[in-house]
């Protein structure tokens, strides 16, 4: 009997202990639960794409919880007749730790990418969330594709499959709201004041919605008139404004369409037009002006020319002879016929660029300020616009291209890197590497060659204070 009684008291013993182990267990989970281990996984990004057709879009395809990456790859696919893929480039994920190797493929004609990175080196994977790819579409087409992700590979620094997922995206594509100004023609380019002109628009609904949308005609800045149109996909029409120039004051003016941005649309760039000439507005009477005057070059050798360029305009009504003269500071420029001016003719309207040679030999080295003239008209009334100011030059020592004053080798390093270039030709104008080829032609021949060298190198080493 006592040894039953030791068998239950044992029994009893162990269902006390696994049953205390059983609810200190419980308990565990119920104050500590259990951390679950994130799942690595590369997505398309965003998930769900709406682009109308002629729009580009852009996709991630990004990675999330991954640890030691070291190269990945995958394919991605998509409808052919809806999307072209433009571009792929790589992602910072893995770039912006180490050296990496990166090629895509793209067969639009299949709709199909292939697309792969790694690690070059003995590096470390890189771990955490990132940006493998970008991809760039072109939208050509109505309709819904998935973006297919798919046989997605990731590789550890040990040469070890990393267990994953992959979660694929999914495009809307629609019609485009688009309005375009595809013309503006003006009736007339020269007009006395209070003439009218008329203004004809052509504005197409290039979008697949019909749309209802605002055209506005602008002299400069202000308006001329606005219409309202509404026009059906595809559908143009011809819109005629009417300028009425009274009031308006002399001069010259830029004539635009505006077409207003209707709601959805992203192309607007063809929204706005300008008529190719600009509108001369004249005065009654005999009237001439200096409209620009600007020296080829803001630095030159002394001794040596470079050429003033002037612009001339006549905005009187009848044809006119005058004269146009050059000064550097107050002093008129001789040209090389030995007058002080030079004589042009214009019709009503009409303007002229006038290239003067100034001779710098005997001028003292500093800075000049460049002023053309035209001489006063008999019976002109407004002669304010006959002078025209524009443009510093510096008379230095030959060879001073950049105007501090000394030839040295930065003077040698700026035409180096104009050598063989024409007149400022592939340089934007009024750029300082417009400048300095310009200045760059020390003898003023419209080329930087060996004879500019050979002046800069007779002069290398001299300064002036």
């Amino acid at each position: 009997m006592r040894k039953n009684s030791n068998h239950t008291y044992s029994f009893f013993s162990l269902c006390t202990v696994l049953l205390v182990f059983l609810i200190t267990s419980i308990l565990s989970v119920l104050v500590y639960p259990a951390q679950s281990i994130a799942t690595t996984t590369v997505s398309v990004v965003p998930s769900t794409v709406t682009a109308s057709m002629g729009q580009n879009f852009n996709i991630n395809v990004n990675i999330s919880s991954v640890s030691d990456l070291y190269g990945w790859e995958f394919k991605l696919g998509w409808n052919s007749t809806l999307l072209d893929a433009v571009n792929v480039t790589e992602g910072t994920f893995l770039k912006n730790s180490s050296e990496t190797f990166f090629v895509p493929k793209i067969n639009n004609t299949v709709g199909y990418m292939l697309v792969d990175c790694t690690l070059l080196g003995n590096v470390d994977g890189v771990s955490g969330n990132g940006t493998l790819a970008v991809v760039e579409f072109y939208v050509e087409g109505i309709g819904e594709s998935v973006l297919d992700l798919f046989n997605t590979t990731l590789i550890n620094s040990r040469e070890q499959t990393i267990t994953h997922q992959s979660t694929d995206g999914y495009g809307y594509f629609t019609f485009a709201h688009d309005v375009a100004v595809i013309n503006i023609i003006a009736s007339q380019t020269i007009v006395l004041p209070g003439q009218s002109i008329e203004i004809n628009v052509t504005v197409e609904n290039q979008g697949g919605y019909t749309e209802s949308f605002n055209v506005t005609v602008c002299y400069n800045l202000e308006v001329i008139e606005t219409q309202l149109v509404s026009l059906d996909p595809e559908e143009y029409t011809v819109l005629t404004f009417t300028w009425d120039t009274t009031g308006v004051d002399k001069g010259d003016y830029t004539i635009s369409a505006e077409a207003t941005v209707v709601a959805g649309e992203t192309d607007t760039t063809d929204n706005t037009k300008v008529v190719e000439s600009m509108i001369t507005v004249l005065s009654q009477g005999h009237d001439v002006a200096i409209k620009g005057v600007t020296p080829s070059k803001t630095v030159t050798g002394q001794g040596f020319s470079l050429f003033i360029h002037v612009i001339a305009k006549n905005y009187g009504t009848s044809e006119e002879t005058f004269n146009v003269t050059a000064y550097y500071n107050d002093i008129a420029i001789i040209l090389p016929n030995g007058q002080n001016y030079t004589t042009t003719t214009l019709t009503s309207g009409n303007s002229t660029t006038l290239t003067l040679t100034w001779n710098t030999t005997g001028v003292a080295k500093g800075n000049y300020t460049i002023t053309a003239k035209a001489t006063t008209l008999p019976y002109e009334t407004d002669t304010e616009d006959n002078s025209n100011t524009d443009g510093i030059v510096l008379i230095t020592i030959p060879g001073d291209i950049n105007g501090d004053r000394t030839v040295n080798i930065l003077d040698c390093i700026v035409l180096a890197n104009h050598f063989s270039h024409r007149d400022g030709d592939g340089h934007t104008p009024s750029t300082k590497e417009w400048k300095d080829c310009l200045n760059s032609d020390i003898n003023s021949d419209n080329r930087v060659n060996i004879l500019d060298c050979i002046i800069l190198a007779g002069k290398f080493g001299q300064t002036w204070a």
